[in-house]
């Protein structure tokens, strides 16, 4: 039986040819026909450029009033298009149409609700997702076992829409095959060989198969880690026990055109681990950022406020800590936050997420904090989990404290805790945000994996590293929120360097990101 899957009883890029063109022409031709004959030509054009979509899409598509550009929109998107169309795909690209003309539309006031895509109401600030009150693990075999199936699954589903992984088959019937094959395999083992070639074990629900990597080859470069879910297209060695593998499919975020305008003059600010009871608490730097707030005039722009984690800096985290302790009570510290928070002006809604120096458990995802500690707090700061997926004022935010940026680090080559937003990719490229079980990261065995990224965000945050940092990656922001704490005696030892004090900021209308700098 494979190691994590329990079973209780056993071409991005691809250049337009003439006829796609002519396609897409005869297409908005048809737009002003009848219903059926829409569909009938729908269904004719998509065949002939080698599109499957099935009936109740075209009959989705050709209801639209938008067909003409829906149909231009997939007719365009050879990267990310499924190889069939269903009609929740045509749903997909409606609402993403919906969006970019949205933008036209001037944006309501602030605090009322929006309409996004659907036209059903979006309020200003909203959690999409997070483990808060759906906690369901006990921690047994079984649980674990509910997790990793649950992970492999929700990215192998991911994988079958990538044309490269046409006809992907189960590891059992690959074996029998025994000719050119793609299947799907949660990486198991990872070891070299005497001769220098990577060999990997995959598996999946029902069986397992090691997959040759050839040194010198151009997938040798390619960085693996326990536990990640990868596609696989390769063939068979002479001997028939192995696969060498010709190309490696991660299940990655789509290209996309980033933020969109939508019309928001709204700014959203990222503020994290501030460490609050430390003796390195950077005192005189937060109050110059909470003036800051009161009386510049950038500021009032300044809506929304989102804290990743490590609020506090907690009790008992690293050796000797005690000994960098201003607050040695885990609730005084709480108290001591929330009198400083409660310095930010009231125009500002703030969400707060727990880190690995919090009072909640250690093991991700992590609830939001208790209410023993959130009482302490103003009723305008919203409490999520980690990780959180939030909407706010219709721009999707992915919020992740970041603890597995340690086993990256250890497990990938070419990363550091000094460029944040390149770990940060390589999440968004296996579409987990700690994929690695067993390390550094505790992972609760939950019965759905809510470290998977089965959203695409439009801005993806994190803290962690003490290090500020802004960057994209495929649209996406990628932003990791600085420190309020000078270096510690732990973090010497590492040789990390803290680079605290800056606030990133995203203005929601634009998209335009910036840093204010509030270190000296």
């Amino acid at each position: 039986m494979p190691k994590w899957i329990f079973n209780p009883e056993a071409g991005r890029g691809r250049r337009r040819t003439r006829n796609q063109t002519s396609a897409k022409k005869s297409l908005l031709v048809h737009c002003g026909c009848k219903s059926a004959e829409m569909k009938n030509s729908i269904l004719k054009m998509f065949n002939d450029k080698g599109i499957l979509i099935d009936r109740d899409a075209a009959d989705a598509l050709s209801s639209l009033p938008d067909a003409a550009k829906c149909a231009e929109l997939i007719l365009d998107d050879d990267a990310n298009r499924p190889l069939v169309l269903t009609r929740t795909d045509i749903e997909n690209y409606a609402a993403c149409l919906a969006r970019n003309i949205a933008v036209k539309k001037p944006a309501p006031p602030l605090g009322t609700s929006v309409s996004i895509g659907t036209g059903a109401p979006v309020e200003d600030l909203v959690v999409l997702k997070d483990i808060t009150g759906n906690s369901t693990c006990v921690g047994n075999v079984i649980d674990f076992a509910k997790l990793f199936n649950d992970r492999y699954s929700s990215l192998k589903r991911i994988l079958a829409h990538r044309r490269e992984m046409s006809g992907l088959i189960p590891i059992a019937k690959a074996k029998k095959v025994q000719r050119d094959v793609r299947f799907v395999g949660i990486v198991n083992e990872i070891r070299t060989t005497k001769n220098g070639h990577t060999l990997l074990e995959l598996e999946d629900e029902e069986d397992k198969i090691g997959v040759l990597i050839m040194k010198g080859s151009r997938k040798s470069n390619e960085s693996f880690v326990k536990d990640e879910v990868v596609g696989v297209v390769g063939s068979f060695s002479k001997d028939g026990e192995i696969v060498v593998a010709k190309e490696f499919i991660r299940p990655d975020v789509p290209l996309n055109s980033g933020m969109a305008p939508n019309g928001s003059e709204s700014v959203v600010a990222f503020v994290s681990d501030i460490h609050v009871g430390s003796t390195e608490f950077l005192n005189d730097e937060w109050n110059r950022f909470v003036s800051w707030l009161n009386k510049d005039a950038v500021a009032k722009d300044i809506k929304y406020i989102v804290m990743p984690g490590d609020l506090v800096d907690g009790i008992g985290i690293y050796p000797n800590q005690e000994d960098e302790l201003l607050i040695e009570d885990v609730y005084a510290q709480y108290a001591e936050l929330a009198r400083l928070v409660n310095m930010i002006p009231s125009r500002i809604k703030i969400v707060m997420m727990p880190g690995n120096h919090d009072a909640v458990r250690l093991a991700e995802p992590q609830p939001a904090l208790p209410k023993e500690v959130t009482s302490l707090f103003d009723p305008r700061i919203m409490f999520v989990g980690n990780p959180c997926y939030l909407q706010i004022e219709g721009r999707n935010i992915l919020a992740y404290h970041g603890r597995s940026m340690d086993d990256f680090v250890s497990n990938v080559r070419n990363l550091s805790y000094s460029a944040p937003g390149d770990i940060m990719r390589e999440m968004l490229r296996r579409r987990h945000m700690a994929p690695i079980y067993g390390e550094k990261t505790a992972l609760a065995p939950e019965q759905k994996d809510y470290l998977v990224i089965d959203r695409v965000p439009e801005i993806f945050v994190t803290g962690h590293v003490h290090a500020c940092s802004v960057g994209e990656y495929r649209g996406i922001k990628l932003i990791n929120a600085s420190a309020w704490q000078a270096q510690t005696s732990f973090q010497r030892m590492h040789n990390q360097i803290p680079d605290p004090a800056k606030v990133p900021m995203v203005n929601l209308g634009t998209g335009e990101v910036w840093v204010e700098d509030f270190s000296s």
